[in-house]
């Protein structure tokens, strides 16, 4: 940074110093607008360049980049270390077999998922973890493609294989020391590992069939070379080494079958693909059921430091199979009711609850004939359900016949649909395999979730679909029903989803099958990932007093946690994060004390009270024009596109878009309100709630530690909140404000685009329903500010001053570029767009458009040989035509502001944690 913007950012922090000053006696001041207008004034001015304004926010960036950095440090202490955390696991085993039943089937699954979370470069999520220049971090990603997401992916699950197994080789070290050579026995696999990048199809149309079987065979590649990298030189395992090389060599070759997408119309390619893939051989290998067991005798014959090694390896392969974990494929359950109408005719109008359609779902499944299934009838299908369900046969049967599949239904609603699913994986042979998964995400899910789990955990073809596999699983989503119902109303709800899932298993008889709860949620504050650290996220997102439920019913449980993109993945790029992150799952394992004697739990009238009445203000705002013009605003187009998912869900048949904040995906919408300064998803409707009752609520604070964990969540985020800062975005759509800026007289050579701006900002709503909104909002923030104060949340005070900062700057480059679009000449619509179909583009920060258009409509003149190849002379210009003009004076300026923007808004992401 140079000395000139140093000494201006001072200058800015003591003017910001000021400005905050002034509010006691002036409550209306808003102290990031008017910096802001001052910063914009002096843009327009000519006293500060594009230049200076990039050098500060690249000094803010990388101060919001190493305040994160080590908050990350804090963050993974307190799960300690790994070998601690086995020791606990592994307290009060006084026998083997006490210890195989605690180890030898996953506490914990880490799930990598690809939402788009993937703002950072790659080189940025290492910067966090220290193993970059801090810079890298400041560094916005251009693009991404599904292809990179899954390249990531890999890395990180390849980071969290040699973290689960070290966490499984500590658990034999110390079997050993117990039990002598009774360790031998054991294949202990504390925690497991999933993904689903490459395999989510829920709300996108890009990912086809062959995709998918690129992805699963370039995975099985990895998993047979890293086998082969940990045995190669262990005694006894050579030959295995060797068979293993000459599969992982086959399976390259598969991989390479279906390395283009254009093969699905190429009935020839696609089988020549599906012959190599499905031909017998001596290399041909699809379960390691064999390989395990051949470990398993070695290691009785070998020394004790190597059949540990040995057993470690054996144990990875029982974990993840001949790939790098579980997949899991999810779906809508739109999609899952489609793809079996013909097969199962159910009216529109039937009740799903009903002794009629579920008696005739389940004599569906039970009579439902086996169908075989090959390439052709993939490449045939077209119905996204039915096709995921034969891709899962055709995995099963030709990459690997060991590892179950998840198959995870969006949007599940009612108990017909799960059935459905079951009768699809009986029709297609998957059944043995298939873990069929409920996601709960929607507010009317989980009113209905002790229905739902009541009536399909009593259905025949569930039952007999659950015994077969040995487990119950379903999926709560914090992302989607934070959004829909609030954060801190999710989170309980959520809480109540597991606790009726325990009761419900018990009283059904099916407490002897393991219970799987997959909590899909991100690491930003937004979206259920607790700040404080990964023991605190843990035991946030499944409380103490869920774990004991399943405990004291004698249910075995196994919690699987998503780690969302490459902001997620970031806490596995080095070895010793990733172990530190293991360590603390397997921490948060252990309870201490009684939870169920938690006053939260206890004092049940101000715990449901408290849900309650946040959960239906938060729906209520979620419905309120107000907030979606509000989350739909600038901040939306402010984030950086992060993933290859795209922001607006795509929907298979015309109709089912909604013209609502369902349009957009929940990362999107939570990551837009942080954007703009106000996570509403978080703390709105809480002041109102504590204020009820305040010292009921303040007596929760000082003896609940749920409690504590969920109002420590609120602090945060209302911290990071000012509702001023979202009526200072949203006052750049008021037309007023532009008619009256130059009204001092200092800025004449801007009358006339400001007065351009206020006229075309007429009629525009965006102003008008911020300050609805925040009419609506801030006597319950006031509230909250008292209530956190009473409760002794005594850190609550104005947000950063950095990031009122780099609030303040984007205003002003904001103002810039809105100024340079009205400063645009009139030009006759060209190539389809026209002068005010350009401003409103600004207008929406849709720059990238604008500036697309604008280099078409006024294009430069480009360098060619043939000015050198004539003998004529010529002098005419670019200068000369004006064309150059306007790409030196708005359309350069207009995209390097734009971009500087975006760059900022990664910054404010790295105040919050995450990005999304």
């Amino acid at each position: 940074m140079t000395d000139r913007a140093h000494a201006k950012l001072s200058e800015l922090k003591k003017r910001l110093q000021e400005l905050r000053g002034r509010l006691e006696d002036d409550p209306l001041a808003n102290p990031v607008r008017r910096l802001g207008h001052d910063l914009s004034r002096a843009i327009e001015a000519g006293e500060l360049s594009l230049d200076d304004t990039e050098r500060m926010i690249e000094a803010l960036a990388e101060e919001a980049a190493a305040a994160r950095a080590e908050k990350g440090r804090a963050y993974l202490a307190a799960g300690g270390k790994l070998v601690d955390a086995i020791k606990l696991l592994a307290e009060g085993a006084d026998d083997l077999e006490t210890l195989r039943e605690r180890t030898e089937k996953p506490l914990e699954t880490i799930v990598f998922t690809g939402h788009p979370t993937f703002a950072m470069t790659e080189k940025g999520g290492a910067a966090l973890r220290g193993l970059a220049p801090l810079v890298e971090a400041t560094k916005i990603r251009k693009r991404i493609t599904l292809e990179d997401e899954h390249r990531e992916a890999l890395r990180a699950l390849a980071s969290a294989a040699d973290a689960t197994s070290r966490a499984s080789e500590e658990i034999l070290k110390i079997a050993r020391e117990r039990f002598g050579d009774g360790f031998r026995s054991l294949l202990p696999i504390p925690v497991s590992l999933a993904t689903w990048v490459g395999y989510d199809l829920d709300g996108r149309q890009d990912i086809g069939w062959t995709r998918i079987f690129r992805h699963r065979l370039l995975e099985k590649t990895e998993a047979l070379a890293d086998y082969v990298r940990r045995l190669e030189d262990l005694p006894g395992c050579g030959d295995i080494a060797a068979r293993l090389n000459r599969a992982h060599d086959r399976a390259r070759l598969e991989a390479d079958g279906f390395a283009s997408d254009d093969i699905v119309g190429s009935p020839e390619a696609v089988a020549e693909a599906a012959n190599r893939l499905t031909a017998d051989g001596p290399d041909r290998l699809v379960s390691l059921a064999p390989v395990i067991e051949e470990l398993r005798d070695i290691a009785r014959t070998v020394e004790a430091d190597d059949a540990i090694r040995i057993l470690g390896v054996a144990s990875l392969m029982k974990a993840r199979g001949l790939g790098v974990g579980e997949i899991h494929f999810r779906l809508n359950a739109s999609q899952i009711r489609n793809a079996t109408r013909s097969l199962i005719p159910i009216a529109r109008d039937a009740d799903l609850f009903g002794h009629t359609v579920l008696h005739a779902v389940n004599e569906a499944a039970a009579n439902v004939k086996p169908v075989r299934v090959n390439f052709a009838s993939l490449a045939q299908e077209t119905s996204s359900a039915r096709r995921i369900a034969i891709t899962a046969a055709q995995i099963i049967k030709h990459i690997d016949a060991d590892t179950p599949i998840r198959l995870l239904i969006a949007e599940c609603e009612n108990p017909v649909t799960v059935l459905t699913a079951i009768y699809m994986a009986r029709r297609y042979g998957t059944e043995n395999h298939l873990d069929i998964c409920p996601l709960f995400e929607t507010a009317k899910s989980f009113d209905r979730s002790r229905r739902i789990l009541n009536v399909l955990l009593a259905q025949p073809a569930f039952r007999e679909q659950a015994e077969l596999r040995g487990r119950i699983a379903i999926e709560a989503g914090f992302s989607d029903a934070g959004r829909f119902m609030g954060q801190v109303p999710a989170t309980l709800a959520i809480e109540r989803l597991q606790v009726q899932l325990a009761r419900e298993m018990r009283s059904q008889g099916l407490d002897h099958l393991d219970a799987v709860i997959f909590n899909t949620h991100g690491e930003s504050m937004g979206r259920g990932g607790h700040p404080a650290s990964i023991l605190d996220r843990s035991r946030y997102v499944l409380s103490p007093f869920a774990r004991d439920t399943f405990g004291k019913a004698g249910i075995r449980l196994c919690h699987e946690i998503s780690f969302q993109g490459g902001d997620g993945y970031s806490w596995f790029a080095s070895p010793e994060a990733a172990e530190a992150i293991v360590a603390g799952l397997i921490k948060a394992e252990s309870c201490i004390g009684d939870p169920s004697t938690d006053p939260f739990y206890k004092n049940t009238e101000a715990s449901l009270d408290f849900y309650n009445s946040i959960r239906q203000q938060q729906i209520d705002l979620f419905h309120q024009e107000s907030m979606t013009q509000v989350a739909m605003g600038p901040g939306l187009a402010l984030l950086p596109p992060a993933g290859s998912r795209k922001t607006k869900r795509q929907f298979e048949r015309p109709g089912e878009e909604e013209l609502s904040l369902r349009r957009i995906r929940a990362i999107s919408h939570n990551g837009s309100l942080q954007q703009i300064g106000y996570v509403a998803n978080i703390h709105a409707g809480v002041g109102e709630a504590i204020g009820t009752e305040p010292e009921a609520y303040t007596e929760l604070a000082r003896n609940s530690d749920r409690f504590q964990r969920l109002m420590r969540l609120v602090e945060r985020a209302a911290e990071l909140s000012d509702m001023k800062t979202l009526i200072a975005y949203m006052k750049l759509y008021d037309g007023s404000f532009w008619a009256t800026r130059p009204i001092s007289g200092r800025e004449p050579e801007l009358e006339k685009a400001c007065a351009d701006l206020a006229t075309h900002l007429v009629g525009d709503k965006r102003y008008f329903a911020a300050l609805e909104l925040a009419a609506r909002l801030r006597p319950g923030a006031i509230k909250l500010k008292r209530g956190l104060k009473s409760m002794g949340f005594d850190k609550l005070g104005p947000a950063p001053a950095n990031l009122d900062l780099l609030h303040a700057l984007r205003l002003a480059l904001m103002q810039h570029m809105f100024l340079l679009g009205a400063r645009l000449p009139s030009f006759v619509r060209a190539g389809g767009f026209s002068r005010p179909e350009v401003m409103d583009e600004i207008l929406a920060l849709d720059v990238p458009r604008a500036v697309e258009q604008l280099r078409e409509g006024f294009p430069q003149r480009k360098e060619d040989m043939i000015q050198k190849l004539v003998d004529e002379p010529a002098d005419e210009t670019d200068a000369e035509t004006g064309y150059d003009v306007i790409e030196r004076e708005t359309i350069a300026p207009l995209e390097r502001s734009f971009e500087q923007c975006r760059r900022i808004s990664l910054a404010i992401a790295h105040h919050f944690g995450a990005h999304g």
